[in-house]
């Protein structure tokens, strides 16, 4: 029996068990501590455009929501000892992209000792009307699309600290399933940090990610689209 399923069936029951450093797994459910990665609230700098949601540090901060130390490999790994099955990115066949697959996960946040988790996509909002990507027809939420490894070995999210993307590039390990473009010239930029609900810069949270059964997943149209 293999060491990782030795550890699925170990996180099947109780309350979640740190697997590595700074994560902790129980079944369906994978915990891990970041901060709040940009200042949303300087006067000077009001919207700050995101195309991470979590990323590594000395990487994407200046337009992340949240940074965390621990590393998309080791992020994998606690998903799939939780018991998430891993898709792919978004990719392109046929000048289309299609849309990243994967076990739908749900990502929150917890700040301090309280109970409370909140959709951390919340954070995200509309730079016109300020209304939550969770209401855009297009999103379509977030899978396990479990990046990839090439020829040397090296697990490609870890160069880029993706952890979590709101724009998909196509080596994150946790992708959103929509198709939007980092290229400004294809899709313009307009979701920023939600100043409302975003904490203080610097501020510890905990992030949850956690299943999303299928009777939770909202009906959508098909989100590949054709290449500009």
């Amino acid at each position: 029996m293999s060491v990782l399923l030795i550890m699925m069936l170990a996180f099947r029951v109780g309350d979640p068990v740190e697997m590595l450093p700074g994560i902790w797994v129980s079944e369906s459910v994978v915990e891990i501590d970041a901060s709040v990665a940009m200042d949303c609230h300087h006067p000077e700098t009001p919207d700050v455009y995101l195309e991470m949601m979590i990323t590594g540090p000395d990487t994407r901060e200046h337009e992340s929501l949240l940074v965390s130390d621990i590393t998309p490999a080791n992020l994998h790994a606690g998903l799939l000892a939780a018991g998430f099955v891993p898709g792919a990115p978004i990719r392109f066949e046929d000048q289309h992209r299609v849309p990243a697959t994967g076990d739908r996960i749900l990502v929150e946040t917890r700040l301090g000792d309280t109970d409370e988790w909140i959709e951390l996509a919340l954070w995200v909002a509309h730079v016109e009307n300020g209304s939550s990507v969770t209401l855009d027809a297009g999103w379509g939420g977030l899978v396990f699309a479990g990046s990839s490894v090439n020829e040397a070995g090296v697990y490609a999210a870890d160069r880029e600290g993706a952890l979590v993307s709101l724009t998909p590039w196509g080596f994150e390990t946790v992708s959103p399933v929509w198709v939007v473009s980092p290229d400004a010239s294809i899709d313009e930029p307009v979701w920023i940090a939600n100043r409302e609900l975003v904490p203080e810069k610097g501020e510890e949270v905990r992030v949850r990610f956690r299943r999303v059964e299928e009777d939770d997943i909202r009906e959508l149209p098909n989100p590949s689209t054709q290449v500009e």
